[in-house]
């Protein structure tokens, strides 16, 4: 049964951290994962106000990723709605090549939608191209940042939950 259960949170930690890439709740996924296992286990192995601290996590790491993007983009020289361009950009463009191309298709739409969002954004404030390709570069920086710890997170309350029950 415990290698049952290990290879559950290994398959369920892998799902989170990919899904994160395709602009998934991946995180919220984890969490929903936690409160199962902790149910069953009646909160012995994971208590109530763990899982309180890991949503706060959640939510923590959903508003620093949009911050890295804006951030990164902001250091970059970007206007203001850059930022938000750049996350659009990244939404919609994980939803139209995700649907042409699965898995590959949306990683590639996130990077290609967020930096042309951003290289609009700045195109329309009529910066020159290269100083919104700098602020396209940087918004596409941000946000990978952010998917990178998001994503190294859940690999770490992966562990975390491994430990827990051996």
């Amino acid at each position: 049964m415990e290698i049952l259960t290990l290879l559950l949170i290994i398959t369920i930690t892998t799902i989170s951290a990919v899904t994160i890439w395709l602009n998934l709740p991946g995180s919220f996924l984890m969490l929903i994962f936690i409160f199962i296992w902790a149910w069953i286990g009646n909160f012995m192995l994971i208590s109530v106000p763990e899982i309180i601290i890991l949503l706060g996590l959640m939510l923590l790491l959903e508003v620093l990723e949009l911050f890295l993007s804006g951030l990164a983009a902001k250091y970059s020289g970007a206007e203001k709605r850059t930022a938000f361009l750049a996350v659009i950009g990244g939404v919609l463009g994980t939803f139209v090549l995700g649907s042409m191309f699965f898995i590959v298709g949306a990683v590639l739409g996130l990077f290609l939608g967020s930096y042309l969002g951003a290289y609009w954004g700045e195109h329309q404030a009529g910066k020159s191209p290269a100083e919104a390709r700098r602020a396209a570069l940087g918004a596409l920086m941000g946000s990978i940042a952010g998917k990178v710890i998001k994503s190294a997170t859940m690999v770490i309350i992966g562990v975390w939950m491994i430990r827990e029950i051996l």
